[in-house]
């Protein structure tokens, strides 16, 4: 019976340690920071024409990526949580010869304070791609440069 006790016991401790994850739980530090919404909820220009720095292997993974209208929207997954992360997207100025010509986006994680923290990290980023639009078409297939897989078709009228 004392056997049966501890491991119900044992096992409702289990359950209820797992059941707080952190999300309920502040600390100063986390309260200076602002929120995601609040940084990055914005829409950001593609950066047009300048090399980002080249990174060996990006830390960061790419979940989700479409366009609707002029704005693409990717979904990215990293590891922090205690510091602020920043993103930008560049675009070389040159598209792919291809029907309908392709362009090659890379996105680089800005982490100026290394964040310490493990905590995997799920944020929503938000670009404005008018400057990928191909002179004379009204098409484009824009791709990550990281996983070229990882595409969507950026329609828009002629001009």
């Amino acid at each position: 019976m004392k056997r049966y006790l501890f491991v119900t016991l044992l096992v409702s401790c289990c359950f209820a340690a797992c059941k707080n994850n952190g999300s309920g739980t502040t600390s100063a530090e986390t309260k200076t920071q602002p929120t995601f919404n609040e940084t990055k909820s914005v829409v950001k220009d593609v950066i047009v024409g300048a090399k980002r720095p080249i990174t060996e292997k990006p830390d960061f993974s790419v979940l989700e990526w479409s366009v609707k209208g002029d704005v693409l929207t990717t979904v990215i997954r990293y590891t922090g949580g205690c510091k602020a992360h920043d993103f930008n997207a560049y675009f070389s100025g040159g598209w792919l010869k291809s029907l309908p010509a392709q362009a090659i986006l890379d996105l680089e994680h800005i982490n100026l304070e290394k964040d310490p923290c493990r905590k995997l990290e799920k944020d929503t980023l938000r670009f404005n791609i008018t400057p990928l639009r191909y002179p004379g078409s009204n098409e484009v297939i824009v791709k990550w440069s990281d996983n070229q897989d990882t595409g969507d078709s950026y329609r828009y009228s002629k001009k």
